[in-house]
């Protein structure tokens, strides 16, 4: 399962990074998706996916703030 979240700024002011989460089976390395998460269950494999591997990949990138950058 791959998910990809935007960019975004929140209510505080702060912005949350734009990134990327896969969901990978511990055993045998199969990305899952939602329903075997729900079940907690590999497909594949028949994995216990209660503590699944996750991957997470963040974009960075200049901000700038009255013309400096920060």
């Amino acid at each position: 399962m791959i998910k990809e979240i935007a960019d975004a700024k929140l209510d505080d002011g702060s912005i949350l990074c734009r990134h990327t989460i896969e969901v990978y089976c511990p055993s045998c390395s199969r990305d899952v998706d939602e329903a075997e998460l729900a079940a907690k269950k590999c497909n594949d494999c028949g994995f216990d996916l209660s503590t699944p591997e996750q991957h997470v990949a963040i974009v960075v990138a200049n901000l700038s703030s009255g013309g400096a950058t920060l």
